[in-house]
């Protein structure tokens, strides 16, 4: 199988990953503030979305030929199974749950944004961190381009878009998409902050608030 497998399979791969290693994070926080409930809260999620992925080469997973199905239904599950424990510990721990899971965000984007900076991927200007952040972020299939940048320079790069594509997967989950928002604009700061510390992120368009498109910017302090 391994031959049909390109680089552009690989990639998408890494970004699932990343995701799966965040629910982790999530998990051992919550295992310590909620105890017992947060392992049974695990154990029915895994019932009923699967385990997560193993930490094995991808060509290790994939059988037969339908490779863009076989990662699409990963990304489906990877988030759907993450959002559905987030609403869940939310649920069970209130406030305090939702914190642990506020940190666990901004903690995985950092440790991403070091591992970038680690791997060599250029931090000099806007433009660059944006490429590195989708290196680590996943946000759909690679066909699916819901992304259009409407500012690139060294200095401030704007993307914007109608759709969340992940949005459909938190509705499926039951959790509300701002909370989700707010989740995600935590883990991209903590990415930006960790990759370069003169820069910023933050959102300035939000589909949910009444905005047109979701517009979000890196930009230099």
């Amino acid at each position: 199988m391994s031959a049909f497998l390109g680089p552009i399979h690989y990639w998408l791969y890494q970004k699932i990953r990343k995701v799966v290693e965040r629910e982790q994070l999530i998990y051992e926080k919550a295992s310590s503030l909620c105890g017992d409930a947060a392992t049974n809260l695990r154990n029915q999620l895994w019932e009923r979305y699967g385990e997560p992925l193993p930490d094995v080469d991808l060509s290790q997973l994939i059988e037969g030929e339908n490779i863009h199905g076989w990662l699409q239904s990963q990304i489906t599950l990877a988030e759907t199974r993450e959002a559905a424990l987030i609403k869940g510990l939310i649920d069970l721990c209130g406030d305090g749950g939702r914190d642990l899971v506020e940190q666990a965000f901004a903690e995985h984007g950092a440790e991403c944004g070091r591992n970038a900076r680690e791997q060599g991927e250029s931090a000099e200007g806007a433009s660059h961190i944006y490429k590195a952040l989708n290196n680590f972020l996943l946000n759909g299939m690679p066909c699916d381009q819901a992304d259009m940048i409407t500012v690139n320079t060294e200095e401030k790069v704007v993307w914007e878009s109608a759709l969340c594509l992940q949005e459909a997967n938190w509705h499926r989950a039951g959790v509300d998409a701002p909370t989700m928002k707010r989740l995600y604009q935590r883990w991209i700061s903590g990415f930006v902050q960790a990759l370069n510390p003169d820069f910023a992120y933050r959102q300035t368009g939000d589909t949910t608030q009444g905005d047109p498109v979701n517009r979000h910017e890196i930009i230099r302090k």
